[in-house]
């Protein structure tokens, strides 16, 4: 599939990605504003990826249309887009996570959820190649800051998108800033607005970290 996609930052943990040539939209973990902060979503999609059923990554009716929603593990065809859904644990306590990948546009865009416990080495290589990574960096419900850099140093993308931090419009308190996880990397760029333009001839050569503007 050729063309660029179209990333948006909806705020938490919920992306936009629209496909340029075809308007295809694809939600991932719509949340309620008046419960999480941010600004409400008003989108409408094709389809909402959910990567686990908490009700800041899962809420639907946020999303305008009538979208295809997937919330399982496997592999899933829509259309030209393939998305591979990994199993992998939210923490102790708090279930499972699925860390979506979504191939598009040349493209292969990691959403990794919640994810509380790193994985392995070799479950990360099993994934093969990522180019973008949407990574939760605030820790208390995933991943911490340092852990984060873990599993992208292992992933190695191109791009590192880190979400589900604390922020001033977000109302979810227990979860650290982005500046923790910002901390002493040298390949930071702060991208004015919440949205980026992705295709393949266009991605850096050393790893980037992107940090969006909340909307």
């Amino acid at each position: 599939m050729q063309g660029g996609i179209l990333l948006q930052w909806l705020g938490h943990a919920c992306f936009l990605l629209k496909l340029l040539a075809s308007g295809f939209a694809i939600v991932i973990d719509p949340f309620p504003a008046e419960h999480v902060g941010y600004k409400p979503i008003n989108v409408k999609a094709d389809l909402v990826l959910i990567t686990h059923g908490h009700f800041d990554h899962n809420y639907i009716q946020a999303v305008q249309g009538k979208p295809k929603v997937i919330d399982k593990p496997g592999e899933h065809k829509v259309g030209k887009i393939r998305i591979i859904g990994y199993k992998t644990s939210h923490g102790e306590g708090r279930g499972e996570n699925i860390v979506f990948i979504v191939e598009a546009g040349n493209l292969r865009i990691a959403h990794c959820g919640d994810l509380g416990v790193l994985p392995s080495e070799e479950d990360v290589k099993s994934v093969g190649r990522i180019d973008v990574a949407l990574v939760p960096v605030g820790g208390f419900f995933t991943i911490d800051a340092n852990q984060a850099w873990q599993l992208v140093q292992m992933a190695k993308p191109k791009v590192v998108i880190p979400m589900h931090y604390r922020h001033s419009q977000s109302k979810i308190t227990q979860i650290a800033p982005v500046d923790d996880f910002l901390k002493g990397k040298k390949n930071v760029k702060r991208i004015k607005g919440n949205s980026v333009m992705l295709s393949k001839d266009k991605l850096p050569k050393d790893m980037e970290i992107w940090v969006l503007e909340a909307p």
